[in-house]
């Protein structure tokens, strides 16, 4: 959101709070504090149990009981959205989860969430959960303003009996290998792929959705980070992206040509035949699968995304989210002070690993920590469903979304302009016959440059 766009919210929410009061305090020496939980019903579940447990503490800040309330966020039109209007109407929560790195930087900008890099209870939760190298990714200009809750390393999720039926005995690493499968895959078309029933190489409905910008962290980022070796998107107001390795990313979907899937199938990976061979891959859906009978290393396995030779670094996207503490005149000191002790208490010395377990067995998301090889806590899990410890391998190169305020404008710029326009005239194409992106990506990166008034 624009800046004087925020400071109008700003104005509005504070003239919101004289009228509604501060606090939240209930009387009796009970302080109120409002937690939103992502919306969705496992981590509400979870975050829900934790308060219970927490309020049972009677735990007293400023000579007040604290009791944490959960409820989920807004999710139409998008939890940022609901969380915007929150600011404007002045009923923001003391403290959310459900935020990246991008959109925390909008809330930065406008001066709307606290910095916690100077805070003693910040300092012992970075250590509890070994996060003292994690935490440097999520910096926004050299500030810390968000605990990292969870992250989810993307991969290509590979259909194993149809990589098997075209010859390949494990998914493709490099350009050359990721071409000799798709040419397989295009002269097995009405053979063995028809046999099991695989009609697509690629599910990807969002291809073709300008309005899906968040979309671009899976199909574009980390495919476009692979081929560039890293890097970030934006570096300051400066546009960093690289056309060359920009137009091999378009060009990485162009050689599928109009085998892509782009037509919604959903839950497309527990149906008795899966129609495609790849997809990228939701961590989330890791129990419903098992649920499902889908063995990992049998039906489904992870893959690196391509790079464009062997021993270059393959790199994903890491969809990672957490907690940060809103600074609003409808919150009061007392109810910001009670949330960052309900949050201390739930990443305390004694309480994180447990948490941070009870956190992967409700939500199959992988907690930010710097010790899950090798903290005996989480063993039993990672054996019980070995695709999560498959996965596991893919989080050092997993790189967050971009912090910038225009993350969302950049973003859907870089669809609009270029990959929607480009996948149109992809799906006439036949596979291995990739059209020339070149004028898309410079279409691309002119509108990414207006619309986040980068150089």
């Amino acid at each position: 959101m624009k800046k004087k766009m925020m400071a109008a919210l700003l104005a509005i929410c504070t003239a919101a709070s004289v009228f509604a009061g501060c606090g939240k305090s209930q009387g009796g020496g009970i302080q109120v504090v409002d937690f939103w939980s992502a919306p969705n019903q496992a981590q509400y579940d979870y975050w829900l149990a934790k308060a219970q447990a927490f309020n049972e503490t009677k735990t007293e800040v400023n000579g007040k009981v604290i009791e944490v309330q959960v409820q989920q966020m807004p999710e139409s039109p998008s939890s940022e959205a609901g969380i915007q209007t929150a600011i404007s109407t002045g009923t923001v929560p003391a403290a959310s989860e459900n935020i990246n790195t991008g959109f925390a930087a909008t809330l930065a900008e406008s001066g709307v969430i606290y910095e916690l890099q100077d805070q003693d209870w910040y300092r012992q939760i970075v250590k509890n959960r070994a996060m003292e190298t994690a935490v440097e990714g999520w910096q926004i200009d050299g500030k810390q303003y968000v605990i990292p809750l969870y992250i989810n390393p993307m991969a290509f999720q590979w259909n194993v009996k149809a990589l098997n039926a075209l010859g390949f005995d494990a998914p493709p690493a490099t350009q050359a290998e990721f071409e000799a499968v798709i040419q397989a895959f295009a002269d097995e078309k009405d053979g063995k792929m028809a046999e099991l029933g695989v009609t697509h190489t690629f599910y990807r409905p969002a291809l073709l959705r300008a309005d899906q910008w968040w979309e671009r962290w899976y199909d574009f980022q980390m495919v476009y980070q692979s081929y560039n070796g890293g890097g970030n998107w934006v570096d300051g107001n400066t546009l960093s992206l690289n056309a060359e390795n920009t137009e091999k990313a378009f060009e990485f979907l162009g050689i599928m040509g109009n085998t892509i899937m782009t037509g919604e199938i959903t839950p497309l990976w527990t149906l008795d035949q899966v129609p495609v061979l790849f997809s990228i891959n939701a961590p989330w859906e890791i129990s419903q699968l098992k649920e499902a009978g889908k063995e990992y290393g049998t039906d489904y396995v992870y893959g690196p995304t391509i790079v464009e030779k062997e021993g270059d670094t393959s790199y994903s996207y890491a969809d990672s989210k957490g907690i940060v503490f809103y600074k609003h005149e409808s919150i009061s000191q007392d109810e910001h002070d009670g949330a960052a002790a309900f949050i201390s208490w739930v990443y305390s010395a004694e309480n994180s690993a447990a948490a941070d377990l009870e956190w992967l067995n409700a939500t199959n998301m992988m907690p930010v920590r710097g010790d899950m090889a090798d903290n005996e806590t989480f063993a039993p899990v990672m054996e019980e469903l070995p695709a999560l410890k498959g996965l596991a391998e893919y989080i050092p190169n997993a790189i967050p979304s971009m912090s910038h305020a225009k993350m969302t404008e950049i973003q859907t710029a870089l669809t609009e302009a270029g990959l929607v326009p480009y996948m149109e005239e992809v799906m006439q194409a036949e596979p291995m016959n990739a059209p020339d992106a070149s004028g898309y990506v410079e279409a691309a990166m002119s509108a990414m440059k207006a619309a986040g008034g980068l150089e």
